[in-house]
């Protein structure tokens, strides 16, 4: 069925009306005009584009017409390589929303390149932006492309990527499909650094890693500023599992944050839709981090959304004890065995019994009983909202008083505390926190450790209850 079209008569009527600011009277003519019910909120939520007379498709965005000024703009600009040329055409014409958008980038358009981090699959940089992103208005009946200037980016590319590659394009495909709510970093384009030959993906740039957060303010958090870092996180996996993907590399160094305890989920790389099995692949090889690693996937089986979920479990704990998860022991084999028989990441540091039932659930042995992403939100979206407006009110606010009062009664609180209030502790050597190849043979079946198991030994005693008072300053950086 052909979509309902305004006709001239009705634009002329509503066209200087402020779509989201309508006056009662404003309403009364829309109710009239506009009887079909969905055509009406979709009126109200974005507006009328002023160039084709019609409905946007998003706020302020007119997909027909950015379409079209983008299919009329393709001749003037090219990457020299015909697979990302055809590649960033279509993604122009299918963008639904001006941050689905990408573009083609010269090198030249950026200054201040610097070396930032080097990860298990590529080499991050940050740079200026010299011209910037850019939005859309209309003048004069016609779209124009408005820089908005100087703007920071993480240019990142993939180890060997001078040919250009599926995994490459499939990465930045990803980043476009999943970037809704705003807490997955948004890709702005593609590049290509002159001397090696790399293309680049053009990101966002964020203030800090999840880890330097942590190491930097964790003192100064609040069980407010926790869930709301929780919650953000919790928002960019629905967005990812909705899409129907897997992230696969889901892990404290793959979440950005910022000054406002948001985070925000990168590094897409091994994303995969959820219904693509390893049959397919004759080479299923396991990468991750260890202790992020399901331990299902340890033993090899599929990856899942439920093995995502899991990740969550380690990374909130993470962020409710301010430590890396086994920080200090070595990241092997007989580690991955401990996990298969039920370790899990202890501290002496108290969490609210409610946020630590969602953190066991998480990382539930088996992938079943694990909540999905859309139960995950939810559950931690209230427990922020309930923090946030009920206050003493709440069952989660009376939780978070109580264990602060515990936690400040501890004999390693204040050890904690430095002149810049920063964590301290040491890195074993062999603790790797960057993705890796994972081969373990013969690993026992996952279950859940029982109160009365021994899982710890001598050797996981001193990691797991630790005299911070004799700890040194972290020896590792992120």
């Amino acid at each position: 069925m052909d979509e309902i079209k305004l006709s001239d008569d009705v634009f002329e009527q509503i066209k200087d009306f402020k779509h989201c600011n309508l006056t009662e009277e404003q309403k009364s003519l829309i109710d009239k005009l506009i009887t079909d019910k969905k055509l009406k909120e979709r009126y109200e939520y974005n507006g009328l584009c002023k160039i084709c007379k019609q409905f946007n498709t998003s706020s302020y965005y007119c997909h027909p017409c950015v379409s079209n000024h983008f299919q009329q703009n393709f001749k003037n600009w090219t990457s020299g390589n015909h697979v990302v040329d055809e590649f960033i055409q279509k993604a122009q014409l299918k963008a639904k929303d001006e941050d689905n958008i990408i573009e083609w980038i010269e090198y030249d358009k950026f200054e201040n390149v610097e070396y930032l981090a080097k990860g298990g699959f590529g080499t991050t940089f940050k740079a200026v932006w010299k011209d910037g992103p850019w939005g859309l208005t209309s003048k004069n009946k016609k779209l124009h492309l408005e820089r908005i200037g100087k703007t920071k980016v993480a240019l990142k590319c993939l180890h060997n990527s001078q040919d250009i590659t599926a995994d490459f394009l499939k990465e930045v495909e990803s980043n476009i499909l999943v970037h809704s709510s705003g807490y997955t970093v948004r890709c702005f384009g593609i590049t290509k650094d002159p001397k090696t030959n790399d293309f680049m993906m053009v990101m966002e740039l964020k203030d800090y890693s999840l880890r330097q957060r942590l190491n930097n303010s964790f003192i100064l958090m609040s069980w407010e500023n926790m869930l709301f870092t929780l919650h953000s996180i919790a928002t960019g996996l629905k967005d990812i599992h909705n899409k129907g993907l897997i992230h696969q590399d889901f892990h404290c160094g793959n979440i950005l944050s910022n000054n406002i305890h948001q985070a925000f989920i990168t590094d897409l790389g091994l994303c995969q839709p959820a219904n693509v099995k390893s049959s397919q692949n004759s080479n299923k090889k396991i990468y991750g981090v260890l202790p992020y690693v399901a331990p299902e996937v340890l033993r090899g089986k599929e990856y899942t959304q439920a093995s995502d979920i899991y990740g969550y479990g380690i990374i909130a704990y993470e962020i409710c004890t301010g430590f890396p998860p086994y920080h200090d022991i070595a990241h092997d084999e007989f580690l991955a065995m401990k996990i298969c028989n039920g370790l899990r990441p202890k501290s002496n540091y108290k969490i609210p019994q409610l946020i630590l039932d969602i953190i066991n659930q998480c990382w539930d042995a088996d992938p079943l009983k694990r909540p999905n992403a859309n139960e995950l939100f939810n559950i931690i979206r209230d427990l922020w909202k309930a923090m946030q407006n009920n206050k003493a009110e709440s069952v989660i606010y009376g939780q978070a008083k109580e264990t602060d009062e515990i936690n400040k009664k501890l004999s390693f609180s204040s050890p904690l505390i430095s002149s810049d209030t920063s964590i301290s502790y040491v890195t074993h050597p062999q603790a790797v926190y960057t993705s890796k190849l994972l081969d373990f043979k013969n690993l026992p079946e996952p279950k859940n450790a029982d109160d009365n198991d021994d899982l710890h030994g001598i050797e996981y005693s001193d990691s797991l209850k630790m005299d911070f008072t004799k700890l040194d300053i972290n020896s590792k950086g992120d």
